[in-house]
């Protein structure tokens, strides 16, 4: 998992950033509850995810530009627990290092809802964390990495010098992750899975076969595994 997986700052960029989207929507059925990730002795329930997901749409739709097309019920799920999982992380190095988390994660979420300032204020709220939990990773791990580095060094070093730091921190911790959900992973590449960890209909397969770029997938899935 990259740290930029979602990009944190604008909206949009949360979701947008994690890749090809089509349709979004979480279905009422949990093939596999309990778990979603595990993060030393820290747990992200299923249903956090999930309940967050839902919020998380809502908030999408009251905007027509970020919700665009819409998304997969699954990329958002992803998302949302990609984001969790990086605000635990953030928690976790901070306290590390002895650095306020709950300063540089107030100033994320602030940056967070002047890009959602059009969304309904209580879902706002409720859905935050996925929308600051990236911005606040990357601040800490600056906080811990930027004093190594040249004054002058430019964006790409800085960013190389956050994802070897956190490759070498997820060697030294726990990180497990359900295999409902892509791997809380910084040590390798983001790559699309062609595989699915439960039993779905014949077009479900279908479409992960399919050049997301030539068909519009929100028409085809069933109305509980997408927004739009």
């Amino acid at each position: 998992m990259r740290l930029s997986r979602p990009l944190a700052g604008l909206a949009a960029a949360a979701l947008l950033g994690t890749g090809v989207l089509s349709g979004c929507g979480v279905s009422e059925i949990q093939a596999a509850p309990g778990v979603a990730a595990e993060i030393d002795d820290r747990q992200i329930s299923v249903a956090e995810v999930d309940d967050l997901s839902v919020a998380t749409c809502e908030v999408l739709r009251s905007n027509p530009e970020l919700l665009g097309q819409g998304y997969t019920g699954s990329t958002v799920r992803d998302t949302v627990l990609a984001q969790l999982a990086q605000r635990e992380i953030a928690d976790l190095i901070a306290a590390e290092n002895d650095i306020d988390g709950d300063v540089i994660y107030g100033s994320a979420a602030q940056q967070a809802r002047l890009g959602l300032a059009q969304a309904d204020s209580e879902a706002l709220e409720e859905v935050l964390p996925v929308f600051a939990s990236s911005g606040y990773l990357r601040a800490v791990v600056a906080e811990v990495v930027d004093p190594a580095l040249d004054g002058d060094a430019d964006d790409a070093t800085r960013t190389a010098a956050y994802q070897t730091y956190l490759s070498a921190w997820q060697a030294a911790h726990d990180i497990s992750t359900n295999p409902l959900f892509t791997e809380v992973d910084f040590t390798a590449p983001e790559e699309r899975r062609n595989e699915l960890s439960v039993a779905v209909s014949d077009e479900a397969v279908e479409l992960l076969t399919l050049d997301p770029a030539a068909v519009r997938l929100e028409e085809r899935l069933p109305a509980s595994q997408r927004c739009t």
